[in-house]
Parts: C-alpha cells; structure tokens; sequence
C-alpha cells in the first residue's frame, strides 16, 4: 500500500542580478529545487537522498531496488510517504518502507549512508554490495542507429524541468521502435535513473527489449543500475567512466554515447543494427 502527501514544487523563482557592459540589470531566474528525502526501511534509517521531489515513490522503489534490497514490487509491504520538520526547522520528506522479512534480499543490516546529486555511490559502508545479485543482462534485442539518434534528438521534448532551470537531469526509456515508455527528470542522473525503474516496476513493463537514454554521463554505479534491472543498452549524452565501460563490458550491456552530434559504441556492438 503506498500513501502519500502532495509533493514541493520541482522548481524555484530567485532574484539575481547581471552585468553587461558595466550595466548592473535584476533578473529573476528558475531554480531546480533540491530538497532531502530520508529514506527509512523496516523503521530504520537507511539512506539520506537529495533530489528534486517529484516522482517520489517511483525514486524510493527504483532506489531500494538498485540498491539491491528487494528483486520486486510484491516484496514491499507498505510505503507511506510524509513532510516531517527536520531538527532545524526545515521541511524533509520521509519515506518509511516496509519489506516482506523473508524476501530473498531483505537487509540484515542498515547500510545508512549519504547520497548526494552528484555522486549516488557517495557514503556507502561497502560499494562492493553494489554488485551483490547482479547477473549478466539477457536480451537479443537488437537497436537500429537511426532510431537511437533521432531518439536522442528529441530528448530535451522530455525535458520541462531543464527547459526552466537549466539545472536538471533526464532518464527516458525507448523501445526498439523509438517509442518513449517513461520519462523522468532530476538535479541528480542517478535519481533520475531509479525514478524510470521504480515507475517500471509499479507498471510491471519488461526490461528486456529497451534502451535508457540519460542526458548525464554513464557512470560505474549507473551501469550497475541498468545492470540489476536488465536493460540491454544504454546512451548517455557525454563521455562515459572507465569503469563504466568495464562495468558494462562484464554485465552484458551495450554502452554508448552520443555527445555533440557524435556516436561511440564502447562495448557489445551487436545490438545496434546496422552492424
């Protein structure tokens, strides 16, 4: 059962000030919105998230899921998500999560850490946890160039929150025919990615036969994301991480990047058609 409240707004309007040819002018500018989100499972704290709050219950899902604390929707138990007063006064949401006890990945112990936009790994007791459960993607679906570029192209259609701010990252997941299935946005590229997979996981669409385009780069811990969920191919739209590439190499993905009108296959080539 998931209950919860209405959430913030994914945006902020701030006074700031230019300067153009020594002509000082007031400007209001949008702002993506970051905001905590403290994530507690069987009424223990686990995680501290910053993210944009939108999408939440599909974030706490694809989190705990990438995370490696559940291998499905029906091991939730409950889901209640609230604003609660943090010590010093400010608004947090809070996302208490109960998991079945005798799920097949249920956590022994808390792995509580601190998880910041601009590293999803950040505060972990153990990254090699990361990969516990973990198996080679499956899939022969096969991508055509054409598709994933054009793809690619109309990414920013999915982006209202980047078109504001300027200041937000996409996940948008395609099938093999160019169709979008889900889209979700963030100030972080990891929580954008979880958001895709807990929507996924709440509509129980399979994983087998799409492709993940992230306007961020491809990072080692959203390689393993992808690979706990089992997309065959994912685009980011900057240079990947070494690691990424290794990472992507041994689960069987198919790693690409199409930064600045260009296009690199770093890893399983097979999968894009015209090859």
């Amino acid at each position: 059962m998931v209950r919860m409240m209405p959430s913030n707004t994914t945006c902020r309007t701030f006074q700031a000030f230019t300067l153009d040819g020594g002509k000082v002018s007031p400007i209001k500018t949008d702002l993506t919105v970051e905001a905590p989100l403290q994530i507690l499972v069987n009424d223990r704290p686990h995680t501290l998230l910053m993210a944009t709050p939108d999408m939440i219950k599909e974030l706490v899902v694809g989190f705990v899921f990438t995370e490696g604390l559940i291998t499905g929707i029906k091991e939730i138990e409950d889901l209640d998500i609230s604003f609660v007063q943090g010590r010093d006064g400010e608004a947090m949401t809070e996302a208490r999560i109960r998991i079945a006890p005798n799920g097949p990945s249920f956590p022994a112990a808390s792995g509580r850490r601190i998880s910041y936009s601009s590293c999803g790994i950040c505060g972990t007791e153990n990254y090699y946890q990361l990969k516990d459960g973990l198996k080679r993607v499956k899939s022969r679906c096969r991508f055509s160039m054409e598709m994933l570029q054009r793809a690619a192209g109309g990414l920013k259609a999915f982006q209202p929150l980047y078109r504001r701010t300027g200041g937000a990252h996409a996940a948008v997941l395609f099938d093999a025919e160019g169709h979008k299935i889900i889209h979700a946005e963030d100030m972080g590229r990891h929580n954008a990615l979880d958001k895709v997979i807990g929507a996924l996981l709440f509509e129980d669409i399979a994983s087998r036969d799409k492709a993940l385009i992230s306007s961020g780069r491809a990072s080692l811990e959203m390689i393993l994301k992808v690979a706990r969920i089992g997309f065959p191919l994912f685009v980011a739209m900057s240079r990947p991480t070494s690691r990424a590439v290794e990472a992507a190499k041994f689960y069987n993905i198919t790693l690409m990047d199409l930064a600045r009108g260009t296009n690199r296959i770093y890893s399983h080539v097979r999968r894009i058609a015209e090859f």
